[in-house]
């Protein structure tokens, strides 16, 4: 009784000081002290896998955005090449650096799930963007159904090019994980045309230039391709093969269908003069924001994070007009 009393008298004590118990909320088995610290000391770190792409930086046009109108230390970080272990590294360096919180874009779930575990057990909440890991335990994830996303791009194509071609399949990491479920969507509608043959699958990793040489060769080698689908990254370089080489254009007696992902200003202008057939936006600004607010929202509100879906939107040739003016007005499409 005594010690309950002496409990008692020292909260109420700490309360007529203004102070407050620490207060904790817990998600998927793990327990998180919500933060006292003003939203200029919060710091909350979002990972993509290779900051070194174009695409990388339209997610870091919302989590620049979302740090201005919160008031928070946020930023971009990642590694500057394609792999595990180096984006293992940098999470590594964010515990240790005990940042209030992470969001990750998963390169690799097997490989993640342990590092991802550990910043969780340390008390740092983690999230996912871009590309989930929903086993390893993490928090909430924003961003689109990879899947569904690379269906959308084979229905497109075979939409054009009818249920009969040749077909290249490409991508700038193969083996990823974002890329294998893209791919998933893909053979989900061309298992179901027998008359479609997939004569190459082009791993371009690399540099822009060993990435447009593995096309190259590729294309070179079946001259009577009929259709391309991007699973990431390489549609913006066989749009210029096709501009370069002159062949496959929209308006052409011999078109060459393709499609891939993410709305760069340069390929919704090669969609507009009739190089590529469409893209996918997935909407990154919003991954990036989001990644931060759900953090933020955690860390000082204990609101639990959720999955958001940032959906596709297809650009082709009758509404890609609309698209640039986006652009040109400054507005975060990617």
């Amino acid at each position: 009784m005594k010690k309950l009393l002496a409990v008692l008298f020292a909260l109420a004590f700490a309360a007529s000081l203004g102070f407050a118990a620490p207060k904790t909320v817990s998600m998927n088995g793990y327990t998180f002290k919500l933060t006292t610290k003003k939203p200029k000391d919060i710091e909350i770190a979002v990972i993509y896998m290779n900051v070194t792409i174009p695409f990388a930086q339209f997610i870091k046009a919302g989590v620049d955005a979302a740090a201005k109108d919160l008031g928070v230390k946020a930023y971009m970080t990642g590694p500057t090449e394609w792999g595990t272990e180096p984006e293992i590294q940098v999470m590594e360096n964010l515990i240790t650096k005990k940042v209030d919180g992470i969001s990750v874009a998963v390169l690799d779930i097997p490989g993640m799930t342990p590092i991802i575990q550990k910043a969780l057990k340390a008390g740092i909440p983690v999230t996912c963007n871009n590309v989930d890991a929903p086993d390893s335990g993490r928090l909430g994830f924003v961003g689109e159904d990879l899947f569904l996303a690379g269906a959308a791009t084979a229905k497109s194509v075979v939409g054009k090019m009818g249920t009969k071609g040749k077909v290249i399949v490409s991508s700038v990491a193969i083996g990823s994980i974002w890329s294998r479920k893209r791919q998933d969507g893909v053979m989900s509608v061309l298992d179901k045309y027998p008359d479609i043959k997939i004569v190459d699958t082009v791993n371009a990793e690399g540099s822009d230039e060993t990435a447009y040489a593995a096309l190259e060769n590729s294309f070179m080698a079946h001259p009577d391709v009929t259709g391309h689908i991007s699973f990431g990254g390489t549609d913006r370089l066989w749009n210029k093969l096709m501009e370069n080489k002159k062949v496959g254009n929209a308006d052409s007696k011999k078109p060459i269908y393709s499609s891939g992902h993410d709305l760069y200003e340069e390929k919704l202008i090669s969609i507009k003069n009739g190089w590529t057939t469409t893209a996918y936006g997935q909407n990154p600004y919003k991954q990036g924001y989001e990644a931060v607010k759900q953090l933020y929202e955690f860390l000082t509100k204990g609101t639990l994070p959720t999955v958001i879906d940032t959906g596709i939107v297809e650009v082709n040739r009758q509404n890609v007009d609309e698209w640039l003016k986006k652009i040109k007005d400054g507005e975060p499409v990617g």
